[in-house]
C-alpha cells in the first residue's frame, strides 16, 4: 500500500497521517514504524489521521444516513428517548455548554444536537449481573428501521479499531506491546458513540460555537469526519487551523485520561467546532475510553528521577463526574 502524505492545513502546520495498512498486514517492522510515527502525531499536534484503517467506508456511509435520518425525526419523537442523568440517548439543541473549558468563553449554550448509544450487554452478561457501572441501557427510537443494527455493527467496528491503536500506542510508549490490552482499564473499554448535528450557525448569536473549545475527557476519540469542515484545532504555538477531511480517513486525537497517564507526553489538543458553511453538518466520533472504575497513576515510561509525576491516580469516573454537572443539561430523573 502507498503510504497516505500529510495533508497540509498552513504555511507551518500539518496534520500527520499515519498508515495502517502494513501494520494491519502483518508487515515486518510495521508494528514498530507505524508506533514511532504516531509517537510523534501524539506528542506534537496531538491530532493525526489514520489510513488504511480496515472499516468499510460503505458501513461509515451508512452510519452517516442513520444520524442524519434520526437527526431529522420530528423533536417530539427524539425528546421520547431524551438522555436521563447519564448521557445515553437525545441530546437537543443547547443541552451542553462547555462551562470548563479555560480556552474561550462561552456566551451561548453549545449549537448542536447529539444521540449518544454505549455498548449492549444482554441480561445475563456477567457484567450487568454484577451491576457494573459501565452497563447502561440505551434509548433507541421507534419506527426507524435498521438504526440500532447499523450503529451497533459500526459501533462493534470502531471499537475493534480502538483496540488495534492501544498496541501502536504502548510500543510508541515503550511498554509491552500488549500493555494497554491486558490493562484493567480497557477490560472492558469504556466506549461511547455519538451521532453530532450540527444547524447552521445562528448570526444572531455572535460568538456561539458548535461545541466550544474543549479538551474530550476520555482515553481517545476516533472521528469519522462530516463532508462539511467545521472543526478546528488549537496548535502548541496558539493558531487555531482548520481540519480537513480526506476521503476515507478517520481522525483521531487524544484525550484527557491519556494525557495523565502519559505525564503530558501525549498531547490532549483544544478543539472546537463553528459551522459557519450554512448547511446541515453532521460528525461521528467514537471516544474510546478507559474504565469508570479503575485509577490510573503515571505509566512508568513516563517519568523519573528528572520528570517525576504530575498527576495523582485519577479514575475516569471520578474525572467526569464533576464535568457532567457543570457542561451538561440532563433532567434530574
Amino acid at each position: 500500500m502507498i503510504a497516505s502524505p500529510a495533508v497540509e492545513i498552513s504555511a507551518d502546520m500539518t496534520v500527520p497521517v499515519i498508515d495502517l495498512g502494513p501494520y494491519l498486514g502483518g508487515a515486518s517492522n510495521a508494528l514498530e514504524r507505524t508506533a514511532m510515527q504516531l509517537r510523534e502525531a501524539s506528542a506534537s499536534l496531538g491530532f493525526y489521521f489514520i489510513a488504511n484503517h480496515g472499516i468499510d467506508q460503505g458501513l461509515i456511509d451508512r452510519v452517516f444516513v442513520q444520524a442524519e435520518r434520526f437527526h431529522s425525526l420530528p423533536l417530539e419523537h427524539k425528546l421520547a428517548v431524551r438522555a436521563g442523568k447519564t448521557t445515553i440517548g437525545y441530546l437537543p439543541l443547547g443541552g451542553q455548554t462547555q462551562n470548563t473549558s479555560v480556552y474561550a468563553k462561552s456566551v451561548h449554550p453549545d449549537r448542536s444536537a447529539s444521540f449518544y448509544i454505549r455498548a449492549e450487554y444482554p441480561p445475563d452478561h456477567p457484567d450487568r449481573i454484577a451491576g457494573r457501572p459501565w452497563v447502561l441501557d440505551n434509548r433507541w427510537p421507534e419506527d426507524l428501521p435498521g438504526f440500532r443494527e447499523t450503529t451497533l455493527e459500526y459501533y462493534g467496528a470502531i471499537s475493534g479499531l480502538g483496540y488495534r491503536l492501544l498496541r501502536l500506542q504502548a510500543v510508541a510508549l515503550d511498554l509491552p506491546e500488549d500493555y494497554f490490552v491486558n490493562h484493567d482499564a480497557f477490560k472492558p473499554s469504556n466506549g461511547t458513540l455519538r451521532l453530532l448535528h450540527y444547524p447552521p450557525r445562528d448570526p444572531a448569536n455572535e460568538g456561539q460555537f458548535g461545541i466550544g473549545p474543549h479538551t474530550d475527557y476520555g482515553y481517545c476519540t476516533l472521528l469519522a469526519q462530516a463532508k462539511v469542515p467545521g472543526l478546528e484545532i488549537l496548535t502548541r504555538s496558539g493558531q487555531w487551523i482548520q481540519a480537513p477531511v480526506p476521503d476515507g480517513h478517520i481522525l483521531v486525537n487524544n484525550s484527557d485520561m491519556c494525557r495523565r497517564w502519559t505525564n503530558d507526553r501525549f498531547r490532549s489538543a483544544p478543539h472546537r467546532v463553528i459551522n459557519a458553511s450554512g448547511r446541515e453538518r453532521y460528525s461521528i466520533p467514537f471516544f474510546f475510553g478507559v474504565r469508570n472504575d479503575v485509577k490510573l497513576a503515571c505509566l512508568p515510561t513516563c517519568q523519573g528521577v528528572d520528570n517525576p509525576a504530575k498527576y495523582p491516580p485519577l479514575s475516569y469516573g471520578e474525572y467526569f463526574a464533576e464535568i457532567r454537572k457543570k457542561n451538561y443539561d440532563l433532567p434530574k430523573d
